[in-house]
């Protein structure tokens, strides 16, 4: 079997609405503690080309993949973290989360926000054996339902063509900005493929710790061939400043194939 450390988190983008926590002063604590925990994988939201820029000088050994949700391919995206010792990247795409994935820049419409919404998808294959798998990061909008609903249903759409052309196991990560018995989040959640192994941790979203009860928005989704080994939420502060607005989600999850162990620090 093979053990990999997936996590799913919201880093808060760069914005000077969030004062001392802006993203520019929380960066190296973000970073010193990803380079700690070692990830194999991680699926960020609200990640910036500023923000990428500033983690890639800070995480050696790692790459960045996937594209911004704008009209120039730029601007906050979904962006897929992962640990170039342990794989090959076979393949990467973006896409918009609406009628039209192919066209940067464009959205559902409706009682959906002015932000347009991405996910991102990566094939990988383990340098040291073991089967390859699929990592899916999305964020879906936060002010519309239905825009949340028709996000949802075509992430999983993707989901399933993706795996007519080559079947693989699967985790899906992401800020999906919706409780989890939410209506719009059903077709996702009620998916018999794909387990919620983050679904007893308790609530992701504080917003700084200004929420009295965090809100579970966050989530890691495993198709059935993974065994949960370990998981838990991360809520640290550093000088005052925290991760971000959201606890990310660590999940170690074993694949059955060539063992090799891998050991981590919690």
């Amino acid at each position: 079997m093979n053990m990999y450390r997936i996590m799913s988190f919201n880093i808060r983008t760069q914005t000077e609405y969030d004062k001392e926590q802006q993203f520019k002063y929380r960066a190296d604590f973000l970073c010193d503690t990803l380079n700690a925990l070692q990830p194999d994988v991680v699926g960020f939201q609200e990640m910036t080309p500023y923000m990428r820029g500033l983690m890639i000088e800070r995480m050696p050994g790692y790459v960045f993949l996937g594209g911004g949700r704008e009209a120039d391919h730029l601007g906050e995206g979904c962006g897929i973290c992962v640990r170039q010792s342990r794989f090959l990247i076979e393949r990467v795409s973006t896409e918009m989360l609406s009628p039209t994935p192919a066209v940067a820049g464009s959205t559902y419409g409706g009682d959906q926000s002015e932000c347009p919404r991405v996910f991102t998808s990566c094939d990988l294959m383990p340098i040291e054996g073991g089967q390859p798998f699929r990592v899916m990061n999305m964020h879906t909008d936060h002010i519309g339902i239905r825009a949340r609903q028709l996000e949802s249903e075509q992430f999983l759409d993707a989901y399933y063509k993706k795996q007519e052309l080559r079947p693989m196991p699967t985790v899906l990560t992401g800020d999906f900005n919706a409780l989890p018995k939410a209506d719009e989040l059903k077709s996702l959640m009620d998916c018999p493929h794909f387990i919620d192994v983050s679904a007893d941790l308790g609530g992701t979203f504080h917003d700084y710790e200004r929420l009295e009860k965090p809100e579970k928005i966050d989530y890691i989704l495993a198709s059935r061939e993974w065994r949960i080994e370990k998981v838990r939420l991360l809520h640290e502060k550093r000088n005052g400043l925290f991760l971000s607005d959201h606890d990310p989600i660590i999940a170690d999850l074993v694949l059955p194939g060539k063992e090799k162990e891998n050991s981590y620090a919690f």
